[in-house]
């Protein structure tokens, strides 16, 4: 047995009643474009009568006013509009209800229907239940085959639907017959809670038309205020024996200056312009009006920090954040819910002949990850280190960055710095004919600024006085070594070669020593070894 969404047994309709729209306006019919104005002229016991109205079957004027409010309030209709358009952040993601084929045919299925723009879009529209409690939107069907296709989802004037008097909770359409039952598979209906108890009372619209009212009341005065003190006085005075004629001149002049501010008046008459003295009461009126904007900011968003200013700064508005989130995602998660039970539910009726052994997939909003680029950059220096294997599809999606083209121009790491080869150490053949590789090494080191210590060993390897007290010391010890055929010769020469015959060495190497930081601490350069 077939069922709406409210458990009422139904009967199907034919294919060709699913692809006429049955909720359309019409010349005669109760279902006109048309609307009221209840706002216009509003007071607080009309308010309280609308608003009792709607409580009793009769939510037209009610709806008309919170159409009103969105158009008239600059600051309700942005608050409300952020929360509307809060599930564009998220994924629309759909699973499969188990593990079966059908299952997960199913599911493919409506991920396909869902993930369209024509159907992304109509979700800002399904949203309007925010405001008014309920949404009701009409699904469009188009035949692909011997099968429908779902090709659109398209909002339906609230207006149009009323509820069941008995229980406050089925929805009819209204019609000149008299209330119908909403045709099987063809509606999507979203209820949005702002609080627990019947649709018609859990809008934000009810929530936001005491406070509404009020900030209307004080824009009027605001302005009328504005008119009577924002302009200076113009005080004309005019003599004792003065003509009737006369003192409609002054008064035309009197006039005429405070518009075009030009005028004359006869020279025996005297015009003054006194400016107004508002004493700052133009601040209660302000004061007011940002009160009631606040209020309005907290019911829609539950917080302020994001939509007014107010001490606290950075820290305060993240917290305000999380709580706007939080919000969010419970918006999302009963979308989600009407999504799945009149959406995917017709779509798994229509497709599919074993009704009852296909579950319906799984429809949820995801948020996208986030992470902190600091944090992430960190991770990816790090982590590979100590082992951590990071995807690189993942750090693509956190950054947003997509595969680049072939071809296609991309960043490379910059250069390392050149390394300088390692001279090797001499041989003894080298250090008898001065040792030519160190001595280009030295010269070659010129593209970094020179000191004195630079200086004297420069002047010591090029200047040939250490290469000449070297050989003299070490020429025959290196010779010796050279002949060397064995470990014991090499030991044998070291035992036999004395260190204090060093003499020479020692001294050169004392001295250039001692000129080094003579020269360090003088700021001095050292030249020819001195």
């Amino acid at each position: 047995m077939l069922v709406d969404q409210f458990g009422r047994p139904i009967k199907r309709a034919s294919t060709s009643e699913m692809l006429e729209r049955q909720s359309v306006p019409g010349l005669g019919s109760v279902r006109q474009i048309q609307s009221g104005h209840p706002a216009d002229g509003l007071t607080p016991p009309r308010l309280a009568a609308v608003l009792r109205e709607a409580e009793t079957g009769d939510a037209t004027a009610y709806l008309e006013l919170a159409e009103q409010m969105e158009e008239k309030d600059l600051h309700y209709a942005a608050v409300l509009g952020v929360r509307k358009r809060a599930i564009r952040s998220l994924e629309l993601q759909v699973d499969a209800g188990d593990d079966s084929n059908a299952a997960k045919e199913a599911a493919e299925i409506v991920r396909k229907s869902l993930d369209t723009a024509a159907v992304r879009t109509s979700l800002i529209d399904v949203m309007d239940a925010l405001g008014k409690g309920f949404s009701v939107s009409e699904i469009l069907w188009e035949r692909d085959g011997n099968r429908l296709k779902l090709c659109g989802i398209e909002l339906v004037d609230p207006r149009w639907f009323e509820f069941d008097q008995e229980n406050g909770q089925h929805i009819y359409l209204r019609d000149n017959a008299g209330p119908q039952i909403l045709r099987p598979d063809s509606y999507l209906i979203h209820v949005a809670k702002a609080k627990s108890g019947l649709a018609i009372r859990g809008g934000l619209a009810r929530l936001a038309a005491w406070a509404w009212l009020f900030k209307n009341y004080s824009l009027k005065d605001w302005a009328i205020f504005l008119e009577a003190y924002g302009h200076p006085l113009r005080l004309g005075r005019y003599g004792q024996h003065a003509k009737p004629e006369e003192k409609q001149i002054l008064l035309r002049a009197a006039r005429q200056i405070g518009v075009d501010m030009a005028a004359i008046i006869p020279k025996e008459m005297d015009l003054e312009v006194i400016s107004a003295a508002s004493s700052g009461s133009e601040k209660l009126y302000e004061g007011n009006a940002r009160y009631w904007d606040q209020q309005l900011s907290k019911g829609v968003l539950g917080q302020v920090a994001t939509t007014d200013a107010i001490a606290g700064g950075h820290a305060v508005g993240k917290i305000h954040e999380e709580v706007r989130s939080d919000i969010r995602d419970a918006d999302a998660e009963q979308l989600a819910a009407s999504l799945q039970r009149d959406v995917a539910g017709a779509l798994v009726r229509l497709n599919f002949a074993d009704r009852h052994r296909v579950p319906l997939p799984i429809i949820s909003f995801v948020s996208p990850e986030r992470a902190d680029p600091k944090l992430m950059m960190e991770l990816m220096e790090k982590g590979p280190k100590a082992g951590l294997k990071i995807p690189v599809s993942q750090i693509r999606e956190v950054f947003a960055l997509r595969e680049p083209e072939e071809g296609e121009a991309i960043l490379e790491p910059p250069m390392p710095p050149a390394i300088r080869p390692e001279v090797p150490a001499p041989t003894s053949d080298q250090m008898a004919a001065g040792n030519p590789s160190r001595q280009t090494a030295a010269r070659q080191e010129t593209d970094r600024p020179r000191d004195s210590i630079d200086a004297l060993v420069d002047d010591l390897i090029a200047g040939g006085g250490m290469q000449r007290v070297m050989d003299a010391e070490f020429g025959a010890l290196l010779e010796a070594l050279r002949k060397a055929e064995t470990v014991e010769d090499v030991q044998d020469i070291l035992v036999a070669f004395d260190a204090e015959d060093l003499g020479a060495v020692r001294e050169l190497i004392a001295r250039s020593t001692f000129a080094a930081r003579m020269a360090g601490e003088a700021g001095a350069s050292i030249q020819d070894g001195s």
